[in-house]
Formats: C-alpha cells, sequence, structure tokens
C-alpha cells in the first residue's frame, strides 16, 4: 500500500478531510511504528497536527495501524507466492 493509498482509506474510514489525512499519514510514516509502546506519542501527535480530541486521535490511529497491518501482510503474501 504506498502513500495515497493509505491517504484515501484513512480518509474514507474515518472521515478525515484530505488535508488531515496528509498529515496524519505524515505523524505513522514519522513514528517508528514497532509494538504499543509508540501509541501514546502516535496519539498525541495526532490530537496537536489534526485538532481532533483523543477519542477520534485513538480511532484514526486503530484505523491507520490496521491498514498498515494489512499492506504488510499482503507484501509478506505477495513475496511468498513469487517463489
Amino acid at each position: 500500500m504506498n502513500s495515497s493509498d493509505f491517504i484515501s482509506e484513512l480518509v474514507s474510514q474515518t472521515g478525515l478531510t484530505q488535508e488531515q489525512g496528509v498529515a496524519a499519514n505524515d505523524v505513522f510514516e514519522s513514528t517508528f511504528l514497532a509494538g504499543n509502546k509508540n501509541k501514546n506519542i502516535i496519539v498525541s501527535q495526532l490530537v496537536q497536527r489534526l485538532g481532533v480530541d483523543e477519542a477520534q486521535a485513538e480511532i484514526i490511529y486503530n484505523v491507520g495501524i490496521g491498514l498498515l497491518s494489512a499492506g504488510i501482510i499482503s507484501k509478506i503474501k505477495g513475496m511468498i507466492f513469487r517463489r
């Protein structure tokens, strides 16, 4: 999944504006996403950059992580089937 696909899906699933989707994508791209350790950092940055409350930022975080996970799984499956 490329950035524009990620942004489109995030906007579609969360009701963000295109500009907010781009800003959210920037937050996800600039933050190391391994584990739940950085969840609070990402949620805090989403609140600040998007002007949403913490509950909305949690929803955006969950959707974003789900999209990223699905993209990674698709890449792994694609690599397995190419062999």
